[in-house]
């Protein structure tokens, strides 16, 4: 592009209400664009009002005037095709001028969605393509331009481009799914084709959705709301926006006191409807597809669907009026749109419905809107992972979308879909399965697919599928009033499938390819494209929505976590099989119950009795107990009929481990050489060790250790390395072996956070602190973590002054929108988000990883209050923090915190230090009654540590 002026793309922020100081262009215009051909072409922009611009290409010049806003636009007559690169050249009469150089005239398709639109050709089985088109001797005519994401509440006027139009030359990071689909137009064409990219990845489909289809449709309502509420223009958004501010405040009163007396603390009240959001309904439309409207394009492609999975039938709503609102914003009543059904996601299990409920949601949305509408199916491909959410095969979809676009808008003879179903008669004990004639081509047929980890080999993966006639077809099932579904026997009768079962002898529905991942699903017609999946009963689509049984155990299901009634009875974290209790000090036991419960407590035979405080918090205190190798158990039942029972319970010294990653992971042998030998076996040495990747958390954890299970749950495990999946960490073994106490047993509760590198997480000793150890700091070399700590706490100053300083900006905000509005403002001016709670580390001062609390939160208040022996710290580089010179420090207040923590009057604190030439500006702490050991070099082993730090420990013995 040659030009005199600042380049043509813009940023939707430097937006003006007077328009611009230099003539500019929409996103879409830069070199190598392809125009639209056979259609009046709009060319638009912005520039000081009052300002002619002229627009020269292909032998027409156009002119226009820009308004009082500074907006202009012209329209180009209908273009020929032609593969000519050629200049478009734009000028204005105080001598500004673009020529954008590389021009072809052709097809432009719009192509949005989420994540699988997004995937990249080089990331899919469309690679090979992509390689052959970008070293194509002579470069084939396929460009895209990708439109850069931008959230906005209004509709915006200006977008961005990272890089404008792309050549085939880059055709890996294009759109894979656009990329086949653009590439079979061309075969067939042989005109250029243009991709307008504007797609973003995990987003439900509301966010690329108009606002006034969405306001006109009477299905979405829940979505209008959540538009009209945080629209300060609206008299119910202005009631919402007062709401919030009353919500907040009151809030900040309750979420405060439950915050100091370490209850659950509410959750904050979120800025009405999508001010809230990033990706809410309309919100992208507004930034990223508003902008681009109305680029001349002949029909637009879509692929999305997993954000929505759930929604049940108000999804085909929702493509209702997304199409209607292009359509609208376009104006292009018949604007042809063509979109992928569901992929196979998940396991292969007939009984798991997965995606084929959102699956017969696409086909209702494409039985009731046929005009210009083309459904392509996936759930053939047979992914060799369908576990993973991103299928590999973006090629033959691509090609099947095509197809739909060569026989409705090119006039090209050929299929365009597979066996469309329209119904079912029950003869007797038989069903008789119907499909749409227009879409048999030919007829139905038994095919081959083939699997897509043959893809690489001729033959074996197909597209069209290959006739299989020798094959049963699969993936039919019938049911009776029963409604349960029963496998059933299907053949192909001229254009119809019969289908019976045995155990269903009065049948009244049918399914066919009706679950997550329908394996080998082999219907399709004489050209070779896949039936659409369904399912049916009493001649009606069924939805999961409708089965109240499954509803009532999704709604159990999740129960605990949405239902503040919900029946509970926990106990610490820490009591679970194996546990091992410090002696010679109270055995404080505590957990959480439902309010008015009764919580009787037995620890070897001595019952005790409690009632929760109003936090649902209980507690009892048993006396102390001598070392004992002797098992004895814990049973916990409560007046609401919960139980619970801890086993195999030794009491010993408990030793709580902190700081470096290396103590979680590094194991005492060579586990991929066993066969050399393991270490002896101490059955009195056990650990319990953090196994989930998180280790830090904003605020303190108390009913919950993990978030999950299965190998991300902590056990108690004994050092006994015979036994599979057994064992514990160097550390813990090695240190249990030096200390040389026979008979006692010792206990390991291993923690670890902190990791250094690209993906760096600091875990200084201040974030080890809990929050009573550090709400009383008076220090400022801390005081800018602090207050970002405290804003975390709805009672600290800190929170309540940002709290009325966010009601003030949301307030202006909201004014400023008004008067902009009387003004008679553009909307585009208006700003683009409301301003957000202030969040902790969200800012440039303090990185979040350097907050204080943090690692404590998670590794130790769900397992605190507890009695231990001591508390060891063993840093890595991760464990420094930013300034070395601040570590001493932050060590001093670790330390003296640990009394508060585990619930007792003094606790044995040793450390590893680094020495002062490894860690440059770094000074040793000075902590009362600490040992300490010192290294050189970072440890790849904590062998050495561990022995030296027992060594330390003896002498308290």
């Amino acid at each position: 592009m040659k030009t005199t002026i600042v380049p043509i793309l813009f940023l939707a922020l430097a937006c003006s209400s007077v328009g611009a100081k230099e003539i500019q262009l929409a996103a879409p215009f830069t070199d190598n664009m392809i125009l639209q051909r056979e259609c009046a072409v709009p060319v638009w922009g912005s520039d000081v009002p009052g300002s002619e611009v002229t627009v020269e290409f292909a032998g027409q010049v156009k002119a226009a005037k820009a308004d009082d806003k500074g907006d202009w636009m012209l329209r180009l007559d209908p273009l020929e095709a032609s593969l000519t690169e050629r200049v478009f050249r734009v000028r204005n009469n105080r001598g500004q001028s673009h020529d954008l150089e590389g021009v072809l005239v052709g097809e432009v398709w719009f192509s949005s969605g989420q994540s699988n639109m997004v995937w990249t050709a080089g990331k899919s089985m469309c690679r090979d393509l992509a390689s052959d088109l970008s070293r194509a001797e002579k470069e084939v005519p396929i460009r895209e331009i990708n439109i850069n994401t931008v959230s906005a509440l209004y509709p915006q006027k200006k977008a961005t481009s990272e890089q404008g139009w792309k050549k085939v030359k880059e055709a890996g990071g294009f759109s894979a799914l656009s990329l086949s689909f653009a590439h079979e137009l061309y075969r067939e064409l042989q005109v250029p084709i243009g991709i307008l990219l504007s797609a973003h990845s995990n987003t439900r489909i509301e966010a690329f959705t108009q606002r006034q289809a969405i306001e006109s449709h009477p299905g979405l309502s829940d979505d209008k709301n959540l538009i009209h509420d945080a629209d300060p223009l609206t008299e119910q958004g202005r009631r919402a926006f007062e709401q919030y501010y009353a919500d907040l405040k009151a809030w900040q009163e309750i979420a405060g006191n439950a915050a100091e007396r370490g209850g659950k603390v509410p959750g904050r009240p979120k800025l009405p409807g999508i001010a809230g959001m990033w990706r809410g309904p309309s919100q992208f439309f507004n930034g990223k597809i508003a902008p681009v409207i109305p680029y001349a394009i002949r029909g637009a492609i879509w692929c999305q669907g997993t954000s929505n999975s759930g929604d049940g039938r108000v999804y085909a709503s929702r493509m209702e009026a997304l199409v209607k609102g292009w359509r609208d914003a376009w104006g292009m009543p018949e604007m042809p749109f063509y979109f992928t059904q569901m992929q196979c996601y998940g396991s292969p299990d007939p009984e798991n419905v997965g995606f084929a409920d959102i699956r017969q949601v696409q086909h209702l949305f494409f039985m009731n809107n046929r005009e210009n509408v083309g459904m392509v199916v996936q759930s053939d491909l047979n992914s060799a992972n369908p576990g993973g959410i991103h299928y590999f095969n973006k090629l033959h979809p691509g090609m099947r979308m095509a197809r739909w676009a060569l026989a409705k808008d090119y006039g090209k003879d050929v299929a365009f879909t597979g066996p469309i179903y329209s119904g079912y008669e029950v003869r007797g004990g038989k069903v008789v399965v119907t499909f749409e004639r227009g879409s048999l081509f030919g007829g139905l047929m038994v095919g081959s697919k083939g699997s897509g980890r043959d893809y690489r080999e001729s033959g074996k993966y197909n597209e069209p599928a290959r006739p299989a006639p020798e094959a049963v077809l699969n993936h039919f099932r019938l049911c009776g009033k029963d409604r349960k579904w029963h496998p059933a026997e299907a053949r192909i009768v001229g254009d119809v499938v019969e289908v019976i079962s045995g155990k269903v002898p009065s049948p009244i529905g049918v399914q066919y390819a009706y679950s997550a991942v329908p394996e080998n699903s082999n219907l399709y017609n004489k050209a070779g494209l896949p039936a659409t999946p369904f399912a049916a009963i009493d001649g009606k689509f069924i939805f999961e929505e409708d089965d109240l049984e499954k509803a009532a155990a999704l709604k159990a299901k999740y129960a605990r976590w949405t239902d503040p009634d919900y029946p509970i009875l926990q106990v610490a974290e820490y009591y679970r099989d194996g546990v091992i209790l410090q002696r010679n000090h109270p055995i404080k036991i505590w957990g959480h119950v439902n309010k008015g419960v009764k919580v009787t407590v037995s620890l070897d035979g001595v019952t005790q009795t409690v009632s929760p405080n109003d936090l649902e918090q209980w507690t009892v205190t048993f006396p102390p107990r001598k070392a004992s190798a002797e098992p004895i158990t814990l049973e916990i039942t409560s007046s609401h009929g919960f139980n619970r029972t801890v086993r195999d319970i030794l009491v010993g010294d408990v030793w709580y481990l902190t700081g470096s990653t290396l103590l979680s992971t590094e194991w005492p042998y060579d586990r991929r050489a066993k066969e050399i030998g393991v270490p002896e076996t101490m059955p009195l040495v056990r650990e319990f060790c953090r196994k989930t990747k998180a280790s830090s958390f904003p605020t303190p954890r108390k009913r919950r250790f993990e978030t999950g299970s299965g190998k991300y749950r902590s056990h108690w495990l004994a050092a006994d390395y015979s036994k599979e999946g057994s064992g514990v960490t160097m550390f813990a073994y090695e240190f249990a072996k030096a200390l040389k106490r026979p008979g006692i047993p010792q206990g390991f509760i291993t923690m670890s956070s902190g990791q250094g590198g690209g993906n760096r997480q600091l875990a200084s000793p201040l974030s080890w602190t809990s929050f009573r150890g550090v709400k009383d700091l008076d220090s400022r070399a801390f005081r800018a973590r602090l207050n970002e700590l405290f804003l975390q706490y709805p009672n600290s100053a800190v929170a309540r002054k940002a709290a009325a300083q966010h009601i003030a900006e949301v307030k202006k905000f909201a004014r400023g929108i008004r008067e902009s509005d009387r003004q008679g403002l553009d909307a585009a001016t208006f700003a683009l988000q409301a301003p957000a709670f202030p969040e902790p580390g969200k800012g440039e001062e303090v990185s979040q990883d350097t907050i204080p609390t943090y690692a404590y939160n998670w590794c130790v208040s769900p397992l605190t209050p507890m009695a231990v022996s001591g508390v060891i710290w063993v840093p890595s580089e991760g464990n420094i923090g930013e300034n070395p010179g601040e570590y001493a420090a932050e060590m001093e207040i670790y330390a003296r915190s640990l009394p508060g923590t585990y619930g007792q009057a003094e606790v044995e604190f040793l450390y590893a230090q680094p020495a002062q030439s490894l860690v440059e500006g770094v000074i040793v702490p000075d902590i009362p009654g600490a040992r300490s050991v010192t290294f050189e070099q970072w440890p790849k082993s904590l062998k050495d540590i561990a022995v030296e730090l027992a060594q330390l420990a003896q002498r308290s013995e």
